[in-house]
């Protein structure tokens, strides 16, 4: 009996964790009434550890009070949650008095605890600084792009999208901000639909010491429509002191301009005019 109660346990939480797999954060709202300034600040509950759960409020709240202060504790302070990802979450404060406003963004990894900036996701280049300016302290996510202001609480009215900024993005990590698309070679033949701006990777077998390479084509659609924005190659740990061990190589690519695209990947080897011996070619819409 106690066997089968225990299984049935273990069998619940294990359900639990499913349900609540890669789900949204849960922003609640604290009201804080002062003698002369009233304040609605984010709360963050539901988190999956609870000490950086803890940290991350700290964060809010006091971003919450230096706007409180910034309006010289009158008026009211709200917000507005501009990205909710399973881990990330970015809330735009404003304060109010009168004729003085002051914008304060707040960007949280629930990973750390800790805000978040530009460089967890996109390299720092001449490019991003020619696109966003050098003043990129001050940077707000959502859900369509990247807004930045002038100054420091001025409003974030300078926007950019994340397909802008796709060429500049950090592979490992991009996925926990924007949506990837997965595929293998079992897509031969087959028709990917994706929406402007998103990102698809393909998990291909390979072997780099044999001289094969996968290597794709593009054809069909606007010029530069469908990128392809990095790849890299990955060997099972239990093997990655053997020289020549096959693994496998993930190609990432972004659906920039919408359009109908022929994507082409042959292994093979440069050098050899030859056909590959592996193909995979995918149509790719995007709208």
């Amino acid at each position: 009996m106690k066997k089968a109660i225990g299984a049935a346990l273990a069998a619940t939480l294990l359900f639990c964790q499913t349900v609540f797999a890669d789900q949204p954060t849960t922003v609640l709202t604290e009201l804080k009434t002062g003698k002369q300034v009233t304040a609605e600040v984010p709360f963050i509950d539901g988190a999956n550890d609870e000490m950086l759960q803890r940290a991350a409020n700290s964060v809010l709240n006091n971003a919450a009070d230096e706007v409180a202060d910034k309006i010289g504790k009158q008026g009211t302070v709200t917000y507005e949650v501009t990205l909710n990802r399973p881990s990330l979450v970015s809330v735009l404060l404003k304060g109010v008095n009168g004729s003085r406003t002051y914008f304060r963004a707040v960007n949280i990894d629930l990973t750390t605890g800790r805000e978040f900036d530009l460089d967890e996701f996109f390299f720092r280049s001449e490019e991003r600084e020619a696109l966003l300016g050098k003043n990129t302290e001050n940077v707000l996510f959502t859900e369509e792009g990247i807004a930045v202001s002038e100054k420091k609480g001025a409003a974030y009215d300078r926007q950019f999208s994340y397909q802008e900024l796709l060429p500049l993005a950090r592979i490992g990590d991009i996925g926990r901000l924007l949506t990837v698309w997965k595929l293998t070679e079992k897509s031969d033949g087959k028709t990917l639909a994706v929406k402007q701006g998103d990102l698809f990777a393909f998990k291909l077998n390979a072997n780099p010491s044999t001289g094969y390479q996968w290597i794709h084509t593009v054809s069909g659609g606007p010029e530069q429509g469908l990128i392809k924005t990095g790849s890299s190659f990955m060997i099972p740990n239990s093997q990655r002191e053997q020289v020549g061990t096959p693994g496998v190589e993930v190609q990432f690519f972004a659906a920039r301009l919408p359009g109908t695209y022929q994507l082409k990947l042959n292994y093979q080897r440069p050098w050899e005019k030859a056909n590959g011996i592996k193909e995979c070619n995918v149509t790719v819409t995007v709208k």
